[in-house]
């Protein structure tokens, strides 16, 4: 992952930098980097815009922190410039977050670089568990390297340390109070892999498969067989080879008129593609799975085409209706067939952010459509297509 300030960020940061006076060393820098990294992490440190500025060897801009018109990448929707003066030389910083929490900090060492193996030698020295959790799947093919952070004293971490800019020596560190990986961007999953220790044949990169191919082929798991019952029970369901993490409370009695669903019954779950992220929900009767809703938690970048991929399995996908118009989100429902399936209804949902996107599904099993919006729209109408 290229750890990329905006420009606008980093002219200002240098601007900073500029008036202030040199650092005087008080110690190794990748000592002072580890001991600023540890008190991130400490479970007594709070994480929030007011609490940073606690962090040592850091100096921040006056808060309150930048709100984005569009969310970052890392799920960051407020931002904090900073400058960091750590072991004689000055680093650009910027922390992001929601309204209240912080969530990740970068530092972007401009100067000679502190050196990736004396960094992690620095963290383990001070009591912190670094273990390598992404790497490059080649050498010379990627310039980045995942730590995962624990300690006694610590909340879990994710530590990135970058060390090529297309080929270029640079030094760059993305810190996140975490403990799962964040996802990779499409064009990086063949690029790494997350077996470091392996060799050869062994070390696989994190996918061959772009995440809304795995989620389609999901979807395609799911869908009752053209011989078969036109619905599944919950047994049924839940021993599916889809990869599905099941909440252990199974199916039972739930209100979801807050999805405006009549189903009495409900089932809840959890799946990751490639590290995105999706909570599930299934509803039907206490025999029958009649919906699943899928809802993404993030966002990931644009041009993805899942419908079109499905129409390469061979399944018939005809636009039905849309959603009211909205300039940032769409919402289309579509007839989906094949020969080896029972039909049924999908709904996509999409929420945009500038280059981003977030998703949503609704798979009805029974083929039906829910009640009709007066502001919805039919193919062909006001831009329905």
């Amino acid at each position: 992952m290229r750890i990329r300030f905006p420009f606008g960020v980093i002219t200002a940061a240098f601007v900073w930098l500029s008036f202030l006076s040199p650092v005087r060393a008080e110690g190794k820098p990748e000592d002072e980097i580890a001991g600023t990294i540890k008190v991130f992490l400490g479970k007594d440190f709070v994480a929030d815009w007011q609490g940073i500025e606690a962090l040592p060897k850091v100096n921040w801009t006056q808060l309150p922190p930048t709100m984005l018109q569009n969310c970052l990448p890392d799920g960051g929707c407020f931002t904090l410039q900073g400058v960091a003066a750590i072991g004689g030389r000055k680093l650009v910083v910027l922390a992001t977050g929601a309204r209240t929490i912080v969530s990740n900090i970068y530092f972007r060492n401009m100067t000679s670089p502190f050196g990736e193996a004396a960094v992690v030698a620095a963290l383990r020295q001070a009591a912190l568990s670094a273990e390598l959790a992404r790497c490059p799947i080649k050498p010379g093919i990627g310039g980045t390297n995942w730590y995962r952070l624990t300690g006694a004293s610590t909340n879990p971490g994710v530590l990135s340390i970058q060390s090529s800019c297309n080929g270029k020596p640079c030094e760059g560190f993305a810190l996140s109070r975490r403990e799962d990986l964040p996802p990779l961007q499409p064009n990086q999953l063949r690029l790494y892999t997350e077996r470091c220790s392996a060799t050869g044949a062994d070390r696989v990169p994190v996918s061959t498969v772009m995440p809304h191919e795995q989620l389609a082929r999901t979807f395609v798991v799911l869908l009752p067989q053209a011989a078969g019952p036109a619905l599944y029970d919950w047994k049924t369901l839940t021993s599916l080879p889809a990869g599905i993490g099941w909440d252990a409370a199974g199916a039972r009695k739930g209100d979801l008129s807050y999805k405006r669903d009549p189903n009495p019954w409900m089932h809840q779950g959890h799946i990751a593609f490639s590290g995105r992220q999706f909570h599930l929900l299934f509803s039907g009767s206490p025999t029958e799975v009649k919906t699943g809703y899928f809802e993404e938690a993030g966002t990931h970048p644009r041009g993805e085409d899942l419908l079109g991929f499905l129409r390469t399995q061979g399944f018939s996908i005809q636009l039905v209706r849309c959603g009211p118009v909205y300039t940032q989100s769409s919402n289309n429902w579509y007839s989906v067939k094949s020969a080896k399936t029972q039909p049924i209804m999908l709904r996509q949902s999409m929420g945009f952010e500038g280059n981003l996107v977030n998703d949503s599904y609704e798979l009805r099993f029974d083929a039906s459509l829910p009640k009709r919006d007066p502001r919805d729209r039919d193919p062909g109408v006001s831009g329905c297509q």
